[in-house]
């Protein structure tokens, strides 16, 4: 096996990219009943607001990066959301928090 295809391999092999395959079944659900009243991106939803749109940006994180640094996680998923918003012509506006957690206990 060449350096290359042991990059490749690790690569595919890592918890952030095996961890996003999760997202493949959410897309499947949503996909074939959208009716397109409000836009799925790559990185936001557009969601029809008078004659313009709201976009709405969520961030997904790795369990343990969240446990290690909290503080920084948060910090890091404002700054992603701002990111992708300004990249789609936006102007961030407000702030969600989203907590998803596998049960209460651990919420």
């Amino acid at each position: 096996m060449s350096a290359l295809d042991a990059i490749a391999n690790r690569a595919r092999e890592a918890s952030g990219i095996v961890g996003k395959t999760d997202i493949a079944a959410v897309m499947d659900t949503l996909l074939p009943s959208h009716d397109g009243t409000i836009r799925i991106g790559d990185d936001c939803a557009a969601i029809p607001d008078g004659d313009g749109w709201l976009l709405f940006a969520i961030e997904g994180f790795v369990n343990s990066f969240v446990k290690r640094m909290p503080w920084f996680a948060g910090y890091c998923g404002l700054l992603v959301n701002i990111s992708d918003i300004a990249a789609m012509g936006g102007r961030p506006t407000a702030v969600v928090d989203a907590l998803w957690s596998r049960d209460n206990e651990h919420a």
